[in-house]
């Protein structure tokens, strides 16, 4: 019986290592091709989209600082200069789509697009109420009447006997061009001009008197003086 034992063990103990070499050949090619993990990239910092109309912006809009998105150089008469993202400088001026901005400390002058640095955001708001001011004072100058000092008021009633602003005289007729006093008619206030007209009737030469109502700087009404009649 132990005779036979020992043959089996020298036939078995071969085949057995040679299973055992045959799985760590196999693990080990198993472990050679395992795909290898990429390395990620940086992805690049994504820019704040801010629609504004660089053309709009003035000076005064200006903040007293902005700061970089990124790292930028400056090299500039052998002087190099690193500025770290997040450093404020000073704002200077556009041109067109770059920034003109000056380092603190140091009086240099650099160009940057302006989408490198936080300007658009700072700028927007400012500008907006600015623009906003600027179209409520014109509204209100455009609501104020317009008052004509006397030479206006000359002009303004020679220029409507001259085109067709009345058809029972003409101006050669017109021997004065005055300047009269302010007057209420129908419960409005006017400015008024007045002009002396000579007219040959069938009784002689007569002379009458002519007054023009004027609101906002234009003829509104003709009057004769005497009567308070339109003119025609």
């Amino acid at each position: 019986m132990v005779l036979v034992c020992v043959a089996l063990g020298y036939l078995v103990e071969p085949w057995f290592f040679k299973l055992r070499d045959a799985d760590r050949n196999k693990s080990t090619v198993e472990k050679k091709v395992e795909p290898q993990k990429e390395v990620e990239k940086p992805k690049p910092k994504p820019v704040p989209t801010v629609n504004i109309d660089l053309s709009l912006v003035k000076p005064e809009d200006f903040p007293q600082e902005v700061s970089l998105r990124d790292s930028f150089e400056i090299e500039q008469g052998g002087l190099k200069l690193s500025l770290e993202e997040g450093t404020n400088v000073i704002p200077v001026r556009l041109e067109g789509t770059n920034l003109i901005f000056k380092t603190k400390g140091i009086d240099l002058e650099n160009s940057i697009d302006v989408d490198l640095t936080n300007f658009k955001e700072l700028v927007l708001p400012v500008m907006n109420a600015r623009l906003e001011q600027e179209e409520e004072m014109r509204r209100i100058e455009a609501a104020k009447p317009v008052i004509l000092d006397d030479a206006g008021i000359i002009s303004c009633i020679k220029a409507s006997v001259q085109g067709e602003g009345v058809s029972e005289f003409t101006p050669e007729q017109v021997s004065a061009w005055e300047v009269a006093e302010d007057m209420e008619f129908d419960g409005q206030t006017y400015q008024v001009g007045s002009v002396t007209v000579e007219e040959q009737t069938i009784l002689g030469p007569q002379t009458n008197k002519a007054i023009a109502l004027i609101e906002n700087g234009e003829v509104v009404k003709w009057l004769w003086a005497k009567t308070k009649l339109e003119v025609r």
